[in-house]
């Protein structure tokens, strides 16, 4: 089974955003209207859908955050197993004329914010059933941003090249002086 990427980066920039305590509604609003969300999704959300896509969403970001910062893949799976306990899952196959057919998962709900939690919640075990057996979920080890490792080596350290070259640039500096 193949991850759905963008659902396994929606999980780590859920949890970033939470850290970084700019997971509000105006966050969760644009989130909402994002292009990348499935066009039955999409739209504009009142007040009261903001307010409870908010709340799953925070309390996705608080479930999931410790999966990203395990040692091992054992320990991640763990976590993820105790909240892929609470999960109600629909699969279904989607068939559209713009895309070829892909999964879905579906909380037992309807609501776009169960839908997203539940993508990311799969799409994370999914990351974590690597045949490899390597943990390709992390926590940067520059800014401590959450990320998911697609490198091919599975060794991936930092969540962009930026934060890499600033800690190695940092290194370098302490060495020379």
């Amino acid at each position: 089974m193949t991850v759905h990427r963008p659902a396994a980066e929606l999980a780590a920039e859920i949890v970033n955003a939470w850290k970084s305590h700019t997971l509000d509604h105006d966050w969760v609003a644009a989130l909402l209207v994002r292009e990348s969300l499935p066009i039955r999704h999409r739209g504009v959300a009142g007040a009261a859908a903001i307010a409870h896509a908010h709340a799953v969403l925070e309390r996705c970001a608080r479930e999931i955050s410790p999966v990203f910062e395990a040692e091992t893949p054992t320990s991640a799976a763990e976590r993820l197993n105790d909240v892929l306990a609470s999960v109600d899952v629909r699969v279904t196959v989607s068939i559209s004329h713009d895309f070829a057919p892909h999964l879905h998962y579906d909380d037992a709900t309807t609501g776009i914010a169960e839908r997203l939690r539940t993508n990311c919640l799969v799409a994370l075990a999914t990351v974590l059933a690597d045949p490899s057996g390597a943990l390709r979920l992390g926590v940067c080890d520059s800014c401590e941003r959450a990320f998911v490792d697609f490198s091919r080596s599975a060794r991936q350290r930092f969540c962009t090249r930026r934060c890499a070259t600033r800690t190695h640039v940092r290194q370098h500096r302490r060495k020379v002086s």
